[in-house]
């Protein structure tokens, strides 16, 4: 197995504009989030919330559940099924108009 950790990734000069064109084209739905694999989602969402659980339940890592970010945040599932319930709040970014109607 090669050793990526060094590995350098060169994008090309339309890499933005190539990944606004596929993600135009995906449905705003579960389905087109997780690319047809609906059934992801729920082990995504039970297995994350408990490493979050973890994480913050860890005294010497002193997080804080005022804030939280998802960041391609699509149209919200991770927002909506795993951050809302633990954060106080949450801001969403995303670079598709159409997704955040969705969220």
């Amino acid at each position: 197995m090669p050793d990526l950790r060094n590995a350098s990734f060169k994008p090309t000069p339309t890499w933005y504009e190539d990944a606004d064109t596929y993600w135009r084209a995906v449905p705003s739905s579960i389905g087109g989030m997780l690319g047809g694999l609906d059934q992801v989602h729920t082990p995504d969402i039970r297995d994350s919330r408990a490493f979050l659980t973890k994480l913050q339940s860890n005294p010497t890592l002193s997080l804080s559940t005022k804030y939280a970010c998802d960041c391609g945040a699509g149209i919200g599932r991770v927002t909506k099924n795993l951050l809302l319930p633990l954060f106080d709040r949450v801001d969403l970014v995303e670079q598709n108009p159409d997704f955040l109607n969705e969220a």
